[in-house]
């Protein structure tokens, strides 16, 4: 009798393991998102929230933190030459939106990481902009835009979440470019 209780012990002791280590994953996987048409994933950080309703064709996907910050990623192809060049082409839009640009610098995955701020809705904007080449011809590139949107008093907080999703995006060869958009996996 007593190596039945032992057992059975045993048995519910490995049964809540397996049902604590599924949760653990399910909500790992929850917090990751993957898009096989453009080759581009991410993982949000602990306290922010995956969000698929973007509202834009370009952005893939959107992380969300209750105190009002966001990440976004954003996917096109371009014609430009690098990442450098990318930004030359953004500034315009930017500056429309009453934004100021207070630095551009080297980021990482070969990008250039710029920093803005609007002084009427005292928001403060980083972006990462990357070109990448793309299997389909000697013109086909990517433009990936990740930004962080932050009022200006929490950008500090946030900028460690922004960096830690930049050291985590996933990067692979898009399997359909020109198909239409996925879900994500």
């Amino acid at each position: 009798m007593r190596a039945l209780l032992v057992a059975a012990a045993i048995a519910i002791a490995v049964v809540a393991s397996a049902f604590a280590d599924s949760s653990r994953s399910g909500s790992a996987k929850e917090r990751r998102y993957f898009s096989t048409r453009h080759g581009l994933g991410i993982e949000a950080p602990t306290g922010w929230t995956l969000s698929l309703h973007t509202g834009y064709p370009t952005v893939l996907v959107a992380l969300v933190h209750p105190g009002g910050s966001r990440i976004s990623i954003a996917v096109d192809r371009t014609a430009v030459k690098d990442a450098a060049a990318l930004v030359e082409q953004s500034k315009p839009g930017l500056l429309a939106q009453g934004l100021t640009i207070e630095r551009t610098s080297a980021g990482p995955h070969n990008g250039v990481l710029v920093e803005a701020r609007t002084g009427r809705r005292n928001q403060a904007l980083r972006q990462l902009y990357i070109v990448r080449a793309i299997p389909g011809g000697a013109e086909d590139k990517q433009a990936v835009v990740i930004t962080l949107a932050a009022p200006g008093p929490d950008v500090a907080a946030a900028s460690g979440p922004f960096e830690w999703v930049l050291a985590r995006l996933q990067f692979e060869t898009p399997i359909r470019p020109d198909a239409k958009p996925d879900a994500g996996r």
